[in-house]
């Protein structure tokens, strides 16, 4: 019995550790893809008008540069 109870504490512990971790800053993400936070913050919105995940639209702005969309 008192195995089980190290083992849930140990996991609880564990499970609180993982929990307690900060989210990045908006400019902590901005410096992360090697943007402006206004760049970063445009982007992110043309992500969601194009309903496109962020991770998505990081991968197509990548591989064909900044499109323009003004052109539209």
């Amino acid at each position: 019995m008192k195995k089980i109870t190290s083992l849930l504490t140990v996991s609880l512990l564990f499970l609180t550790a993982c929990g307690t971790e900060q989210a990045m800053s908006i400019e902590d993400q901005a410096a992360k893809y090697g943007m402006t936070v206004e760049r970063y913050r445009e982007e992110k919105a043309a992500a969601a008008r194009m309903n496109m995940s962020w991770e998505e639209h990081v991968k197509m702005i990548q591989g064909n540069g900044h499109m323009d969309h003004d052109m539209h």
